[in-house]
């Protein structure tokens, strides 16, 4: 029994690292991309479903693929509300068939499997709250509806106020979550996963506040608490990665006073540029020396590369400044995604394609 224990050891610590190293596999990425696709305009259910239709899949992971993106983050869905795929799950919550809040069109399926023959790793952007846009989503989702002074609120208050607005308001994603909510959501995020598998390598939370961070302990008291909507979101991959949202605010973002949520792999890393922001001048560079992720948390910094956040025709950034920053940051260890706009359809502008490309090019593998 001894010598078979033995011969064996060495198998399973080979074992280990290789599911080690398939599970970080962003250690190995120096730069990706972000598409914030249709997530900040309103839309009709017609409108909608014509809007996913006209995208040209070949045409956006051909664009892709040029620029030699290790991974690009893509938004299936933001607080309006509507997604960009098929979930039963969520129209059954809604009360609604397909093609109404859900697009009958799979376009995640269809970017994912292209992406896979481009070897693209793909990363979902999903908010960690109910959709807040749309009182009759939240309720529907049964997620902590917005209050007034501690009590709830109906839809005759915007959703998306502000305290500054409506005194003593507070939104939804400002209060910590339920069970029900937290029930519901993994059902929505594992119909997903369950159905992409492997095809999703990491998921990136938006929305996940304090709040929510500080709710973590009490909730493990209940049944469905944030461990078991992390498991349903990992249900088809369990090696994904997953980042966690409070804030552009490298003590949040890049988790400086420790990891928003304790299954976080990433750091969110969302800013607006290559500084930290100060009142007067310019901060330190955010670097992984500079502002140090958790032990085990890879550190990554997000950033819009044009006019704001899935916005913009050119890049704000000369290629020698990306070249260099990113090229710093990943001598660190770290890697960064730069937010990039798109059209209905699927197309980059050129401008920005053109100076992605030639980063790509620029900088060298891990």
């Amino acid at each position: 029994m001894k010598k078979s224990y033995l011969l064996t050891l060495p198998l399973l610590f080979i074992s280990a690292s290789l599911c080690s190293a398939k599970q970080r596999w962003m250690e190995h990425s120096r730069f990706g991309l972000m598409f914030h696709y249709e997530a900040f305009v309103d839309h009709s259910t017609e409108s909608y479903n014509r809007t996913i239709d006209s995208f040209d899949v070949k045409g956006f992971t051909q664009a892709v693929a040029s620029t030699q993106a290790d991974y690009i983050i893509f938004v299936i869905g933001q607080h309006w509300g509507k997604y960009c795929a098929p979930n039963k799950a969520y129209e059954k919550l809604l009360g609604v068939k397909n093609g109404v809040w859900t697009s009958k069109r799979d376009l995640i399926m269809e970017i994912a499997q292209g992406l896979a023959e481009q070897d693209v790793k793909l990363i979902l952007y999903m908010t960690a709250r109910a959709p807040m846009r749309h009182y009759k989503v939240i309720q529907a989702m049964q997620d902590t509806l917005p209050s007034i002074n501690g009590k709830p609120v109906g839809p005759e208050i915007d959703p998306m106020s502000h305290p500054r607005k409506v005194k003593g308001f507070l939104r939804s994603e400002n209060q910590p979550p339920n069970p029900q909510f937290l029930k519901n959501w993994g059902d929505v995020c594992g119909e997903w996963s369950k159905r992409y598998g492997n095809l999703v390598s990491g998921w990136w939370f938006d929305g996940y506040k304090t709040e929510m961070r500080d709710s973590y302990e009490d909730l493990k008291k209940e049944k469905h608490n944030v461990d078991s909507w992390v498991q349903a979101v990992r249900s088809g991959n369990p090696d994904a990665e997953l980042a966690f949202n409070a804030g552009a605010h490298p003590l949040l973002s890049l988790c400086t006073g420790g990891k928003l949520c304790p299954h976080q792999t990433f750091t969110s890393g969302e800013n607006h540029g290559f500084y930290q922001r100060v009142k007067k001048g310019r901060g330190k560079a955010l670097t992984p020396k500079n502002f140090p992720a958790p032990k085990g948390v890879v550190w990554h910094l997000l950033m819009p590369v044009s006019n704001g956040w899935g916005a913009g025709t050119k890049p704000k950034f000369d290629l020698d400044v990306l070249t260099e920053r990113i090229g710093a940051i990943n001598k660190e260890g770290g890697l960064v995604t730069l937010d990039t706009p798109i059209s209905p359809d699927g197309k980059v502008p050129g401008e920005v394609l053109k100076t992605l490309a030639q980063l790509g090019r620029n900088l060298p593998r891990k």
